[in-house]
């Protein structure tokens, strides 16, 4: 081998032992990127689920030709690969995490307040549907739910996301206004028992009440809402297999009605995915993520889309699961709804499908 043949091998050498470190650095710092945590979560398509299996009421039929589905969005906390995919994607989202979770709250606070909120909707669902078959539906104030509680507050260190304050000083506070009410006459300083129930089981504790912040009152520290028992005449059971938040209300609304009513099959053959809240007066309301839902239901197959139209501009549920499928290409028809009336009133109008 003469020099120059030599030189030569030494710079393929090189050069290839260069190539190796770049590419040992390269795969390094991909690694170490699942492991760098930013301020984000990531939001992302889920899954469109049959209603069917999972929801059973007492004495109803399942004989439907079609499906209700609800649509999932997959969120969690995002490391630094999944803050970069999210940058280049189209099919996901990032969301500041002090949006998801409050200040001094962790993961198990979110997940506890989602299930709450979930366990609110299916109650809510069962009365609008059996209503709407014609049955009598009795609703009793049960408490003041937990749906938050402030980092530096007593109610912090004694009290759970879920959780229900039933009385104060042993005097009953069947919703929100009563606590307000009960707190008002306080001042810094004093000390108040606490009755509250936590999965189903009753617990006392003393707080020594604090000034708010932003506020000239003292209170314990909580993000209230009103939580009611909801009386109906039959069982419903509902495996709703972890799924948390309350963007399921409609869908499940529609599934139990169809059970309920013998007489007829709601999904007329159709397999019907969407999303919406769903309030005691059968209105429909926004809810997030609804691209990410659009997507989920066109790749189950999906050829009915129920959408929110909570506002009648550009900003609407219903707007934005137009330009989602726009962009996908589906075939699946996106419909608006206000009410779960107009749902009903939709699938009314639509002919059986030919099977």
């Amino acid at each position: 081998m003469n020099e120059d043949q030599l030189y030569r091998q030494t710079r393929r050498s090189r050069g290839a032992r260069g190539f190796s470190w770049v590419l040992a650095l390269i795969v390094i710092v991909a690694g170490l990127s699942f492991f760098i945590p930013t301020n984000y979560y990531v939001t992302r398509p889920g899954s469109a689920i049959a209603l069917g299996p999972m929801i059973d009421v007492e004495g109803g039929k399942k004989d439907e030709t079609g499906a209700f589905m609800l649509t999932t969005v997959r969120m969690g906390e995002a490391n630094l690969a999944w803050y970069v995919y999210a940058n280049m994607s189209p099919d996901a989202e990032l969301m500041p995490k002090e949006l998801v979770v409050s200040k001094g709250e962790d993961n198990e606070d979110f997940v506890r307040r989602e299930q709450a909120v979930m366990d609110n909707s299916q109650k809510i669902a069962e009365a609008v549907a059996f209503r709407l078959a014609g049955y009598d539906v009795k609703i009793e104030k049960e408490g003041v739910w937990v749906m938050g509680t402030i980092e530096g507050l007593p109610a912090k260190k004694v009290l759970k996301i879920g959780d229900v304050i039933t009385a104060v000083d042993g005097v009953r506070t069947a919703e929100a206004k009563d606590l307000l009410q009960a707190l008002a006459s306080k001042k810094a300083g004093d000390q108040v028992e606490i009755t509250y129930t936590r999965d189903g089981q009753e617990g006392k504790t003393m707080v020594t009440l604090e000034p708010l912040p932003e506020s000239k009152s003292v209170g314990i520290g909580v993000r209230p809402d009103n939580k009611q028992e909801i009386v109906i005449p039959k069982k419903v059971t509902i495996a709703s297999q972890g799924i948390g938040g309350p963007s399921a209300g409609l869908m499940m609304t529609l599934e139990i009605l169809d059970q309920l009513d013998v007489a007829k099959d709601l999904t007329k053959g159709y397999k019907i995915a969407g999303t919406g809240t769903i309030s005691l007066d059968g209105t429909v309301g926004r809810i997030g993520g609804i691209n990410h839902k659009v997507i989920a239901a066109d790749k189950a197959g999906a050829e009915i889309f129920f959408a929110p139209e909570d506002t009648l501009d550009a900003t609407s549920n219903y707007q934005e699961a137009l330009a989602t499928a726009k962009r996908i290409g589906t075939s699946m028809q996106i419909v608006p709804i206000k009410t779960v009336k107009d749902a009903i009133a939709y699938l009314d109008g639509q002919k059986p499908k030919s099977s």
